[in-house]
Parts: structure tokens; sequence; C-alpha cells
């Protein structure tokens, strides 16, 4: 293939990538193109291809926040625009070049994104400038909110919002946002292969990901005993510092034993012969109880347990794989 052929592949896959990117309601499937351009032209591409997509970010970063008279504030804004992208072209190299199994290149992908983060949050987060800015969004957010909330019936109904303080509404999102940006990623990352994975295969030929023969490695149930036990501990007398970690690789691997559990159950209805017709029910019965609270924890807690047992409880007579 000629030369200039190969930068209009790359060109294609990139812009297709920044496209998604500049979309609020798909930026997060800009891994997506990157990932096929990998898989369909290597490596080398994709290092070429991703270099583009940076520096375009860059630049549209850059004009997009030089507006922006206070020097803090216009750096803070320019270096968190550049954060997420930077984590997933951070994510996508390491799937290529990374060695081990897939789920493992997954996981130190979040390592990247850990890296890249903690300068950043360590640098701003005693930044009063920042931190109070940050804090008067919100409570110009939680003012909208309650002048729109304007009739008698909608006052008695949407009260907790006038009783709202945005120190308190501040604290509670970013302690939210730090316990789960880790596992936000990893999902983003995970999604992202499947969906390359899936559209490669269909084109190219071979066998995509299946639930039934997903297991999660025996080395993995240690760190998962920990980070559980990490989240208790904070949540009963707190762990400064590194609390948040316990709590981000604890959903992780929560959501990889659901996997597996998930696994087990569809392993469980082919070996027994349950019906299309039952499984779709048995589907859609979970997702009700998933947007039920309090009802939802035997979902979200019985899955991976189910997932967990099969250590000691052998459901599948299926080589193991990831």
């Amino acid at each position: 293939m000629k030369r200039g052929s190969e930068w209009i592949v790359i060109g294609l896959f990139t812009g297709s990538a920044f496209i998604l990117y500049q979309v609020s309601i798909l930026f997060f499937l800009m891994a997506v193109p990157l990932l096929l351009l990998g898989m369909k032209r290597g490596v080398t591409h994709l290092l070429y291809g991703e270099a583009v997509l940076l520096l375009l970010i860059v630049i549209q970063v850059y004009i997009r926040t030089r507006g922006i008279e206070e020097e803090v504030l216009r750096r803070f804004f320019l270096m968190m625009e550049l954060a997420y992208p930077i984590s997933i072209l951070a994510g996508v190299s390491i799937l290529f070049l990374a060695p081990g199994r897939g789920l493992y290149r997954l996981l130190l992908s979040t390592g990247a994104v850990l890296l890249i983060s903690l300068p950043i949050a360590g640098y701003y987060a005693g930044n009063q400038e920042v931190v109070g800015f940050l804090r008067e969004q919100v409570g110009l957010i939680i003012d909208t909110l309650k002048s729109g909330l304007n009739s008698t019936a909608a006052v008695e109904g949407a009260y907790p919002f006038f009783a709202m303080d945005a120190g308190a509404v501040y604290d509670f999102i970013t302690r939210l946002f730090v316990r789960n940006y880790l596992f936000s990623f990893f999902l983003v990352m995970a999604l992202s292969r499947l969906i390359a994975d899936r559209f490669y295969r269909r084109l190219h030929g071979g066998s995509s990901f299946n639930f039934v023969n997903f297991h999660v490695p025996e080395l993995l149930l240690w760190p998962v005993l920990v980070a559980w036990a990490g989240v208790l501990l904070d949540v009963t007398a707190g762990v400064p510092v590194v609390g948040f970690l316990f709590w981000n690789y604890g959903m992780i691997l929560l959501f990889l034993y659901g996997l597996q559990g998930i696994g087990v159950l569809k392993f469980l209805f082919g070996r027994y012969g349950v019906s299309r017709l039952i499984q779709t029910l048995v589907v859609f019965s979970a997702a009700i109880v998933l947007m039920t609270p309090r009802i939802n924890l035997v979902l979200i807690v019985g899955v991976p347990l189910l997932g967990l047992s099969e250590y000691w409880v052998h459901y599948r007579d299926v080589g193991k794989r990831s």
C-alpha cells in the first residue's frame, strides 16, 4: 500500500474518533475507531493515529480555554479537558502494547489513568481559587433548580432541593466522582473493546466475546477480598488518601465477578434447555429489579457472589478462558 493511502486510512479512523469526541452523548466511544485502527492496521498505524488525534484535541482545547482570564482557572480547565482524551489514548495503547491477557491489560489501563489523575488532583485539590470557583458553580446550579420549582406542588415534592447546601453538595459530588472515576473508565474501555471486537469479527470472521466462556482468574480472588474489606473499613472508620482506591477497584472486581455470574447463569440456562422466551423474561425482570432501590441489592450483590462461588462450586465444565 502506498504511504499516501496509509495516511488516508489513519485519517479516516482518527477523524471518526475526533467526531465522536465532539458529540456529548457519544464522547465515551472515541476509543472504538482507534481500537479498530489497531486491529486492522497494527500498532504503528495506531500510534500515528493517536498522535494526530492528540494534536487536534490539544489545539481545540487550547482555543476553547484561552478566553478564560484567570490563569489558574485556565490551566485547570486545560488540564481537565485534556485528562480524559489522554487517558483514553493511554488505555488504548496499553491494550495493544502491554503483554498478558486482555483482562489484565484492561486493569492495567486504569493504572495509567491513576497516574495521569494524581498529579492534577494533588496540584489543584488545595487550590482555593479553583475549589471556590467549583463551589460557586454548584451553588448556581442549585439556585437554578430552585427557581424552576415555582409551583406549590413542585415545591412540596422537591423540598430537599431547597434544603441543599452548595458546600455539602460539592463535597458529595466530589466524593462520588473520586470513588467511581477509575471504575467508570474501566467500563468505558471494556465497552469500547467489546464493540470494536464484535464489529471487527463480523467483518473478518471469528468468534467474539461470549459470557459463557468468561472466567475471572483465581489470581484476583485476594484483591477482591482486600478491596471490599477496605471499602468496609472506609465506611466505618474512614481511610484517608487511599480509600478511593478500595472503592474503585472494589467496583471493578464486583463488575467482573458479576460478568462471571452471568456466564454461569447463561451456561446453566443452556445446559437445562431453558427457552429463549423464559431467558428474555428473566432479563426483563432483572432490569426491573435493578431499577428498584434496595431490592436491586439482591442482583448487585447476588450475581457477583454467584460468580465468586464458582471457585468452589464448579458450575461449568468448560475450560477457563477470559
